[in-house]
């Protein structure tokens, strides 16, 4: 009993971060259409600058998680908290897109040393059995700060008219409250108790050696759906202020990009009267009241994690991995023709689908990496989901056309469903040649 409630005050503790994590990576798609009127950038633009956060999310994921295994993931923890809550606190001083570019790398940087440090730690103290569970917990928190962030941003935006840099600042508070919170209840001493008798009985079945080749697999796979997920994500907002656009004029060219109306308007508004406050009252009005309909989207993945979680059992794996990633086309494809509130449908069955891969995909990867250097290769596979992913926001910008895109990302969907199905080639394989399997060891 006292090792289960161990466990859950664990589970929790981590939890929260990982919802801060996630808050902080959806920050910027959560504002983009303010900040694009305010500073005049195109909807390229704006997909560079999400790739400007999401690059050293997912590049720095390795060497955190190396510096993790060795220093330990509480302190690593501690640093991704405070130096995110940091550079929240400095969007304030910001003048222009060159600085921003500066801000969201340093955010994504910090912001990459979570998932190797606290996915290591769950799934190292939790035994397989309980795994599916609390990364599913797990992924319903980190769900709730995708979709938390389109909403407090609604809020402040609502509260002060052009209130991005007020945005910043509230994550910022909210970063610097759990580090204080984290180190004060996360006592190491009892965090090693803890984990050492809740991992002992696995400790001993746990892989001890890397398994490249199916590695590698899952590796590409998410790397691919990271794309996905990433181009879905960053323009998500501007996706679904767009809905009740005359579809015609969005084909023929004439209407692209709401933004874009927004900001032209904007630039009007100063350049004949100097009256900015009325400029950002307009683009305020679009993002807050995108940021409430892109909230309710992003809850539904929430209950796709929790669900996940609780069918995710050893042996299924693969195919259940295959199976979610296969049913993002469809959705996607339905995307590309959806019009007025059928887009708000669409794009929360996608969130719900897509984000099922998450505790599917963190309870298969331990199969096949060590238990001693999991924050290491956690590092590796975010490396590739996140900072491959980054690319996703710059390709659907260069797109341009919403059609176009998610076609070209459903596409993607279906290549990345096919890779786990390998995954039972190498299982088989391994079955039929126990000996050589036991004597690389």
């Amino acid at each position: 009993m006292r090792q289960d409630r161990a466990l859950l005050r664990l589970v929790l503790l981590v939890s929260c971060a990982h919802a801060m994590v996630h808050l902080l990576e959806q920050s910027f798609a959560s504002v983009e259409l303010t900040v694009s009127a305010e500073l005049g950038l195109s909807k390229a633009q704006s997909g560079r600058l999400g790739t400007a956060l999401r690059f050293p999310y997912g590049f720095g994921a390795l060497l955190a998680g190396i510096i993790s295994d060795r220093l330990g993931s509480r302190r690593i923890l501690l640093v991704y908290l405070a130096g995110g809550a940091l550079v929240c606190g400095s969007m304030v001083l910001n003048n222009g897109h060159a600085l921003l570019y500066v801000q969201l790398f340093l955010l994504g940087s910090f912001a990459s040393m979570y998932h190797p440090a606290g996915l290591a730690l769950l799934t190292t103290s939790a035994p397989a059995s309980l795994r599916g569970r609390a990364l599913g917990i797990h992924g319903v928190f980190g769900s709730a700060g995708i979709a938390l962030a389109p909403f407090i941003a609604g809020v402040t935006l609502m509260a002060q008219p052009n209130g991005w840099r007020w945005y910043y600042l509230v994550l910022g508070g909210l970063g610097m409250l759990l580090a204080s919170q984290f180190r004060r209840d996360f006592d190491t001493t009892e965090s090693q108790r803890a984990n050492q008798a809740l991992s002992t009985s696995g400790a001993r079945n746990a892989e001890q050696r890397l398994k490249i080749a199916p590695f590698a697999v899952l590796t590409m796979a998410t790397a691919i759906a990271g794309i996905v997920y990433a181009g879905f994500l960053h323009f998500l907002k501007r996706y679904l202020s767009e809905r009740f656009l005359d579809e015609a004029d969005i084909v023929a060219g004439a209407v692209t990009d709401r933004a874009d109306l927004v900001i032209a308007a904007t630039q009007q508004v100063v350049a004949t009267s100097n009256e900015v406050v009325s400029a950002s009252v307009t683009a305020t009005g679009t993002d807050a009241s995108s940021s409430m309909y892109t909230a309710i989207t992003l809850a539904c993945g929430a209950l796709g994690q929790w669900i996940a979680g609780q069918i995710a059992r050893p042996g299924r794996l693969p195919l259940q991995l295959s199976l979610i990633f296969a049913s993002n086309a469809p959705l996607l494809l339905w995307m590309t023709v959806a019009h007025g509130n059928a887009r708000v449908i669409a794009a929360g069955l996608f969130a719900f689908v897509h984000f099922m891969n998450q505790p599917v995909y963190n309870s298969l990867l331990p199969e096949f990496i060590p238990a001693h250097r999991r924050s290491t290769w956690f590092g590796f596979s975010n490396m590739m989901g996140f900072g491959i992913g980054s690319f996703g926001p710059a390709i659907v910008g260069e797109l341009g056309d919403f059609r176009q895109a998610y076609f070209v990302l459903a596409i993607l969907a279906l290549v990345a469903a096919a890779l786990p199905l390998t995954l039972y080639l190498f299982v088989r394989h391994e079955d039929s040649t126990p000996d050589s399997s036991a004597a690389s060891r």
